[in-house]
């Protein structure tokens, strides 16, 4: 406890957005269903800026058969791990059904399908980003890892939150990297207990939303 309280974890979860989001939001929530049409490829999930991992060292969009494939390489395993995470949770949301992985031989990564015949648009984003309609209810502050704590290791993870219409976290990567590994783990498992919740005016939710979140470690 002695050593815990000599270190100090601060959060702090994306503030206000522009009231223009939820302009954004309403109408991605009250659009009709998407069709399957098989000339969008990997429809809005072509732009991978919002869904890839900073710590990931390559992500790649390619239509495969009919099929959205990605290939992602890097040399942090956790990285990895999150960023096959996001990707698979999208793939339950949009399309019903998870995703297809398998490593890549000679490379440490993995290539991860889409299911066929997913209802992907590249007239529309899969998700709300910056969605202002959640509101975090008591989050659960991350754990200073031990080794972190020995080190003295200091810094700040900045996230991006997949939540479900029910407000439950799916997936979290990294969008910043406090620069440690052990830092931006701590953060990411923290965040995928958290719990939001809808505002008391918001009365529709679309099928996913993308959220900010920051944490900083910080020493004495």
């Amino acid at each position: 406890m002695a050593a815990d309280r000599c270190r100090e974890c601060r959060m702090r979860i994306g503030s206000a957005v522009p009231w223009g989001a939820l302009l954004v939001a309403l109408l991605a929530a009250s659009g009709c269903s998407t069709k399957y049409d098989a000339a969008a490829a990997c429809g809005s999930l072509s732009e991978l800026a919002p869904v890839r991992d900073a710590s990931v060292d390559q992500l790649q969009a390619s239509h495969d058969g009919g099929r959205c494939t990605f290939r992602a390489t890097g040399r942090d395993p956790a990285a990895l791990q999150r960023q096959q995470r996001m990707l698979d949770a999208i793939s339950v949301i949009a399309c019903g059904e998870p995703a297809q992985a398998q490593p890549i031989q000679g490379a440490q990564g993995f290539k991860l399908q889409m299911p066929s015949r997913c209802p992907l648009s590249a007239r529309s984003s899969l998700f709300v980003r910056d969605d202002p309609r959640w509101r975090l209810e008591r989050p659960s502050m991350p754990r200073y890892p031990a080794a972190a704590r020995g080190e003295n290791l200091q810094g700040k993870v900045s996230m991006s939150l997949l939540l479900d219409d029910k407000g439950r976290v799916k997936a979290a990567i990294v969008v910043e990297s406090s620069g440690h590994p052990l830092l931006d783990e701590a953060a990411v498992k923290a965040a995928l207990n958290w719990q939001w919740k809808r505002e008391w005016w918001a009365f529709s939710a679309t099928r996913m939303s993308m959220l900010p979140a920051t944490t900083t470690f910080a020493g004495d």
